[in-house]
């Protein structure tokens, strides 16, 4: 998306409306309206090149991962919803954000510039995180440990940007990749030296890479189709600013049990020993003596088919 020919003048009464954000919110913040604006505005000015950079990192991991995943594509971060993280997280996350001013938000907020990277079967994320892992220096001593490492390590590592190189190589993991996981099963999946696991976060699954990449941090995100779908439509009804609606928590619950499902039945599907033959005239029938095979040996289908 471009937003250099409809921009909007800053306006935080319609950045409180769209987001649903409280009085008290922008009350408390630690930062004056105005900052808030001249936020805005510098960022709206350097739109153009955000997405260059996100144009180069499309590019190049498309050229790497194309054959390998389902799809990628990219975004950057809307103005307005710029502002409201801010404001959401100066008051959730102090400790990281009560210092931000025009001249560091670009060195504390990590997706600025946003990467989906879309897998079909979920057990496909190895490739894809060995060929991040190759793209991207992988060096342990760039990891940041606290919030206030973000901005630090940007301004510390700086020297190691040459202006002229355009290779997405000189690129570094700003953070350990971390896993979301919402079943203890999903654990055995996603045991890598380079990957941290994180289960606190409820019917959320998707792995997060932070990258640090000239002047810019941003993040790629890996995850399934039947995820992505049914996150992209959380989301559209209710995240982060309407999350107390009880009906609309029911429909994307829901959505998010068939999302499990249809991720372990395509997984169940790839295992070697279960194929639907090509030639099989009655594929139903095929998995019914599948399913009656397996009950000889105490074992259901449905039982196989959650492992994954």
């Amino acid at each position: 998306m471009a937003f250099g020919d409809n921009k909007k003048p800053f306006n935080l009464r319609r950045i409180q409306k769209k987001y649903n954000i409280s009085q008290a919110s922008i009350d408390g913040l630690p930062i004056k309206k105005k900052e808030l604006k001249n936020i805005y505005e510098n960022y709206y000015n350097n739109l153009s090149n955000l997405e260059a950079r996100r144009n180069e990192i499309l590019a190049y991991l498309n050229e790497r991962l194309s054959e390998k995943v389902h799809s990628i594509r990219g975004r950057v971060k809307d103005p307005d919803h710029l502002v409201e993280k801010i404001i959401r997280n100066m008051n959730g996350k102090p400790e990281k954000y009560d210092s931000l001013s025009i001249d560091n938000y670009n060195k504390i907020i990590t997706d600025l510039i946003g990467i989906r990277v879309i897998i079909l079967d979920k057990r496909q994320w190895r490739d894809v995180h060995k060929i991040l892992l190759n793209i991207f220096r992988n060096e342990s001593d760039h990891y940041i440990q606290n919030p206030k490492d973000t901005e630090k390590f940007f301004d510390q590592y700086e020297k190691e940007f040459q202006k002229d190189d355009i290779s997405l190589s000189s690129g570094y993991h700003a953070e350990k990749p971390v896993v979301y996981i919402t079943s203890e099963d999903d654990r055995q999946i996603y045991i890598d030296d380079n990957l941290r696991v994180d289960s606190s976060k409820a019917r959320y699954r998707s792995i997060h890479y932070i990258i640090r990449y000239k002047e810019v941090y941003f993040e790629i995100q890996v995850r399934t189709l039947f995820e992505e779908g049914w996150l992209e439509f959380d989301h559209l009804i209710k995240y982060p600013y309407d999350r107390t609606n009880r009906k609309k928590q029911q429909y994307a619950d829901i959505l998010n049990s068939l999302a499990v499902a249809a991720d372990n039945l395509i997984s169940f599907y790839e295992e070697s020993d279960f194929k639907i033959s090509d030639c099989q005239e009655n594929p139903v029938e095929e998995i019914k003596e599948k399913q009656d095979d397996d009950n000889n040996g105490d074992i259901d289908i449905r039982d196989r088919i959650k492992k994954y």
